[in-house]
């Protein structure tokens, strides 16, 4: 059974992801048609918001491990962020709104590192999976409905109703924080100095596991307008990204559990894999019905993904710098993440659709092979049980 703690980040989750999602199929539509930004312009806004957020992962994440806590600072990101939102409403052009949005992220990444810490710090090792791949259940849940709000709120009141219903869904977020996240101190550790060189294996882990990203960041931003391509309109496009959080939000529990069972890089690999086939279906699809698959099997290829890098970066961090670990790990993911839409531009003006899925399958294929280059012995190679822990030496008998 979840823990309380574990529960009520669920619930935070759950409405939390309503805005994340949205903003990638949203927002370049919204700077476009209501404040008269270029689609380029747009989707470098989009981009850039992610990229100084990552930047202070690291950073707040030190701060939340010093200070032992991390309700404080999922509260702090919540209520920096609520006026910036607010403020997007008014801005009177897109580059103040495009600032304004990145201001705001920035601001939600001040409890990012905890948030993905508090997990850990409230789970056994040999249950991270489970509790990473229940958040990611409730945060695609969250986003499901997040898209069907959205979608009767901007069809009845257009896109000018997008931001407005983003600062209501923030209320309930920034009540959970207040009201149902507990806020215990961590357990006092002795400081100890260690060497920057130490986090080398999690930079390493980080850049194999996250080369795919570009392609992951790109195919996210793109897939809805294939299907435009293909024939599909906005209602059509709305049912792909949903039938993509679906399959994610009702695997990733199970998924997290076989996650503990085999092991983190196994998932992880295996993960990548089934995005790399899905890449296969949207290169190959020739009506918008046949991206619907692409789309559920490349997010339930994510559903292993996230939870096995989370899983594996909090069980090698020290327990006294896990959330600086995870901030670490975050800034190299999402900052290769957030180039995507750009290379997958670029990708398209190159080559259409076939030069995007060619870059989206050349970045998993070096992934796949650079993971299992640097932990073969624990990917295709791992057995399906973890290796059993050596026995300690015999003590010979008292003479």
């Amino acid at each position: 059974m979840p823990s309380r703690e574990l529960l009520s980040l669920s619930l935070y989750s759950l409405l939390a992801s309503n805005r994340g999602g949205l903003f990638i199929v949203y927002l370049p539509l919204y700077l476009v048609e209501l404040k008269g930004a270029s689609l380029p312009a747009a989707l470098t806004i989009l981009a850039l918001a992610y990229v100084p957020a990552s930047l202070i992962g690291p950073f707040v994440g030190r701060l939340s491990d010093r200070a032992r806590r991390r309700r404080p600072f999922l509260l702090a990101g919540e209520a920096a962020a609520f006026p910036l939102f607010l403020a997007i409403v008014f801005a009177p052009g897109y580059l103040l709104a495009g600032a304004l949005f990145i201001a705001a992220e920035m601001a939600l990444a001040i409890g990012a590192p905890a948030y993905t810490a508090y997990v850990a710090d409230v789970t056994r090792e040999n249950e991270r999976g489970m509790g990473y791949g229940l958040l990611n259940a409730t945060s695609n849940g969250g986003a499901v409905a997040g898209f069907a709000l959205a979608g009767v709120i901007t069809y009845w009141f257009g896109l000018a109703a997008l931001f407005p219903f983003v600062v209501v869904v923030m209320i309930g977020t920034l009540s959970v924080v207040v009201f149902l996240v507990p806020d215990p101190t961590l357990e006092p550790t002795p400081p100890v100095r260690r060497p920057l060189k130490e986090m080398r294996p999690i930079v390493t882990f980080s850049f194999a596991v996250s080369i795919r990203a570009i392609g992951s960041g790109a195919v996210a931003t793109f897939y809805g307008f294939l299907a435009a391509t293909l024939g599909a309109n906005d209602f059509e496009i709305s049912l792909i990204a949903i039938a993509g959080l679906v399959t994610a939000a009702v695997v990733s529990l199970p998924f997290g559990r076989w996650i503990d069972r085999a092991g983190e890089i196994r998932a992880i690999w295996y993960g990548t894999a089934m995005s790399l086939a899905s890449y296969g279906i949207f290169l190959f699809s020739t009506s918008w019905t046949e991206v619907v698959p692409a789309q559920a099997v490349r997010n339930g290829g994510l559903s292993l993904v996230g939870p096995g890098m989370q899983a594996w970066v909090a069980r090698m961090a020290p327990a006294d710098r896990r959330a600086e670990y995870l901030g670490v790990f975050t800034l190299i993911n999402s900052t290769l993440w957030s180039v995507g839409p750009l290379v997958g531009a670029a990708a398209i003006l190159v080559g259409g659709y076939l030069g995007l899925f060619v870059m989206a399958i050349g970045t998993t294929v070096i992934s796949l092979a650079v993971m299992e280059f640097l932990y073969g012995e624990m990917g295709l190679q791992a057995r399906w049980h973890p290796p059993v822990a050596p026995r300690p030496p015999a003590v010979p008998p008292a003479a």
